[in-house]
């Protein structure tokens, strides 16, 4: 068994035993020998940056169609958009937003223009990470934390404010109202230094629509 493996055989085994209410859908996936979804991991940081933007707001339905349409465009192995070749009413065209496209124009002529570095950034502690790309209209922390958590090494990260995760959290807990920002970040206490992982469990317990009684 690879090194890998091992150590997420471990922290999943610490999430199980941390927390018996999420653990049990943890057992249930592991036993169904379920792999995860990387939807936002894309070949290029950048690209993996936009998937999460487009899907500001969105379904997933919604976001999936338009950034197919961006892909087919610019490829899959984009780092950032010529904004001499390409302007906002092209990005328009494939459907995103005037805000968006914007926000997207933006990123790319700071890595054009070597001032930003995502592959660094991914890298970074959550903090340093929301302090340089908020910078960016149109890019908050829910933003960064999705993209830190599917880029990035940081394993202890929770979007509180993230509706799939509320949504995962009132089934798993059997809670009568949807949890607030704050109710979130103390359930999530339990799951520390591993949060990253179970949010990424509590979304596919939603996506996939289990119960149990």
């Amino acid at each position: 068994m690879q090194k890998k493996e091992l150590e997420r055989i471990k922290i999943i085994n610490i999430l199980i035993n941390s927390d018996n209410k999420l653990g049990k859908f943890i057992k249930y996936f592991e036993k169904e020998n379920f792999i995860i979804q990387d939807d936002y991991k894309k070949r290029s940081d950048f690209l993996s940056l936009i998937r999460i933007i487009i899907g500001q707001q969105l379904s997933i339905t919604a976001a999936s169609s338009i950034f197919e349409k961006f892909t087919l465009k610019f490829g899959e192995n984009i780092n950032f958009i010529n904004s001499t070749e390409f302007n906002e009413n092209e990005l328009k065209y494939l459907g995103l937003s005037k805000a968006k496209a914007n926000t997207i124009l933006e990123l790319s002529k700071s890595i054009k223009n070597n001032q930003l570095d995502l592959n660094l950034i991914s890298k970074m502690e959550e903090s340093k990470a929301k302090e340089i790309l908020c910078q960016f209209k149109g890019i908050g922390p829910w933003t960064v934390e999705n993209f830190l958590i599917f880029t990035g090494n940081n394993q202890d990260i929770c979007p509180a404010n993230d509706l799939g995760i509320k949504k995962g959290i009132q089934k798993i807990y059997k809670l009568d109202n949807v949890p607030s920002d704050e109710e979130v970040y103390s359930i999530s206490e339990k799951w520390r230094p591993y949060r990253s992982l179970a949010v990424r469990y509590i979304w596919e317990v939603v996506d996939q629509n289990i119960n149990f009684e």
